[in-house]
């Protein structure tokens, strides 16, 4: 059978299902990253705080905060914020 023989239960032929979804979780996705981003810049981290955020939203159960995350792995915020030389 092919592809054109299976459709959604609203009736929605398979390829247009998945470009429809596509489409939204593309845009999804842009979203999630400028968030994140975002993020990223307000707390004024450094490369290496980005990457530990990254880990600690995208990568981590949440039972803890994001201070006790960077405790146990040895880690301090404020060596991850980026100051100003002045």
């Amino acid at each position: 059978m092919n592809i054109s023989e299976y459709y959604t239960p609203e009736g929605q032929h398979p390829e247009d299902a998945i470009f429809s979804e596509k489409v939204y979780l593309d845009r999804l996705q842009k979203h999630i990253d400028t968030t994140f981003e975002n993020l990223v810049e307000r707390l004024n981290l450094t490369l290496v705080g980005r990457d530990w955020l990254f880990d600690y939203i995208f990568n981590q159960v949440h039972n803890e905060t994001f201070e006790e995350y960077l405790n146990e792995l040895g880690l301090n915020y404020a060596e991850l914020v980026e100051h100003s030389n002045t």
